[in-house]
């Protein structure tokens, strides 16, 4: 066999190599993608502290569970937000199932305080992945179901950046389109998502008391990098981590999420907020605060 010969059989295997590599990457299916991200998923909580100019105004905590046949996101926000002259203190919970192949099964939401108490629950109809029934119920009132119809993939607004920076490795220009359901508004959004910047975040990984100020402080920060992650029309401004979980986040309002740790947002808060009955707003009255925008420790609220 001559040697041109074997140089030749290599230089084909090898365009043979570079064209089925360019195949898998370019002529995915979109299930294939959410299936190829859902396996670099990784189970873990964040914890954030909810502010307005400044000041803290509440605590949120978001976590990704896993198992061998289903992924759990959980979310939960506790705050006296302002509202024009008056302040609203409420408290909203929510879970979201999904399958090992990043297919929403059903989701929940709960809110309670100031204003009247509000429960949400959706199912995706079964052997459709593209009609969402959706029942909600607030206080006094008959339960309302709908259906809503989507075209594609559906998450809740923490899941939905996974897509985008769990299919690769992110860079600056990358766009995912997604579904999005509001549970404020109770509607699907359809959006592209675009990585607009990348930055480094010094994000608090864990606290010490301070017996002076009787507060937690930042005992330690680790350097994270992070992609901000915009959508036409979208009002919050929102920074990730290569995992796609929020690091922090803002909107026109001034308030804002940041990550932290358990101690900085939950403890802080309870220390400074004591709890204090709630006060019903009169039905006229009520106005659902503007969603809030979107730093890491244990411990759960």
């Amino acid at each position: 066999m001559s040697r041109r010969f074997v140089a030749l059989a290599v230089l084909a295997v090898w365009v043979v190599g570079i064209v089925w590599l360019y195949r898998r990457n370019t002529l995915r299916t979109p299930e294939q993608i959410l299936a190829e991200a859902a396996l670099r998923i990784s189970p873990a909580t964040f914890y954030y502290i909810l502010e307005q100019n400044g000041s803290q105004v509440g605590a949120a905590s978001s976590g990704i569970d896993t198992t061998t046949t289903m992924i759990v996101s959980t979310d939960f926000l506790r705050g006296a937000v302002p509202v024009g002259p008056d302040t609203l203190r409420l408290e909203a919970r929510s879970e979201a199932k999904f399958t090992r192949g990043l297919r929403l099964k059903d989701l929940s939401v709960r809110a309670t305080g100031d204003l009247a108490p509000l429960a949400l629950r959706g199912v995706m109809r079964e052997g459709d992945e593209n009609t969402l029934l959706l029942t909600s119920k607030s206080e006094g009132e008959r339960a309302i179901t709908q259906e809503v119809i989507v075209s594609r993939a559906l998450f809740v607004p923490t899941m939905a950046p996974l897509p985008l920076l769990l299919r690769r490795t992110p860079r600056v220009g990358d766009t995912a389109q997604v579904a999005i359901f509001d549970p404020i508004s109770r509607r699907v959004q359809e959006v592209t998502m675009r990585i607009q910047a990348d930055s480094l975040f010094l994000v608090a990984d864990s606290a010490a008391f301070d017996s002076t100020s009787g507060r937690w402080e930042k005992a330690h920060q680790d350097s994270v990098r992070g992609w901000r992650i915009t959508a036409r029309n979208a009002p919050i401004t929102a920074w990730v981590d290569a995992s796609g979980r929020l690091l922090a986040a803002s909107e026109p309002g001034g308030i804002s999420l940041v990550r932290t740790t358990f101690e900085i947002a939950f403890e802080n808060w309870r220390i400074g907020n004591p709890a204090r009955p709630t006060r019903r707003v009169p039905a006229a009255a009520r106005r659902p605060p503007a969603p809030p925008a979107r730093r890491e420790s244990s411990g759960s609220p």
